[in-house]
């Protein structure tokens, strides 16, 4: 018996995927150290520090032969470098998160995420129609809400963007690049 594309792909796990930026080490060092202060603080488990990320769009499954595809309609986004002033820590009780935002983002940041969107719309990719909120995940399973203004803010250049797989392992989820792209 032969198998049809369409049964041989019933057959190939897809991955989970998502588009996000990280930070550098410095940068993942000083969220870090308010992931710890937080999680002594308000109770929960703090993200790994490698895990670190702001998440542009989420796209959940996709069959591993749609990757290519995906990768080469990036190629065509063009957006600028910019800045994140990440100042505020807040929580969101329904997701039971602490997390880290900035009280203003720069325009870059939501004409990046909007060409994602565009681009993938384009040729056919489906994703969730949320509100974009971004945000850094510090703390997970957090037990108490935290609403806190830092006096030194924390500064992230941002020049680059990736396309990330989200894979479950015994130890909780590693994040595995799968290709990255330049910010002009």
């Amino acid at each position: 018996m032969r198998l049809t594309e369409k049964d041989a792909d019933k057959k190939i796990k897809p991955i989970r995927v998502f588009f996000a930026i990280f930070p550098n080490k410095l940068v993942q060092k000083q969220l870090a150290h308010q992931a710890e202060i937080l999680e002594c603080t308000y109770g929960g488990r703090k993200v790994r520090t490698q895990n670190f990320h702001l998440t542009l769009l989420f796209l959940g499954d996709i069959s591993t032969h749609r990757i290519e595809a995906l990768q080469q309609t990036m190629k065509n986004i063009s957006a600028k470098k910019f800045e994140l002033s990440l100042d505020k820590i807040c929580y969101w009780k329904r997701n039971q998160i602490t997390y880290i935002q900035a009280n203003q983002f720069p325009n870059e940041l939501f004409f990046l995420v909007d060409s994602l969107k565009t681009a993938l719309s384009e040729v056919g990719f489906l994703f969730d129609k949320y509100i974009y909120k971004p945000h850094v995940t510090l703390i997970r399973k957090a037990t108490h809400s935290a609403e806190i203004d830092l006096p030194i803010p924390i500064k992230w250049e941002v020049n680059e963007w990736s396309l990330i797989q989200s894979k479950q392992t015994e130890h909780g989820v590693d994040y595995i690049p799968l290709k990255q792209w330049n910010l002009k």
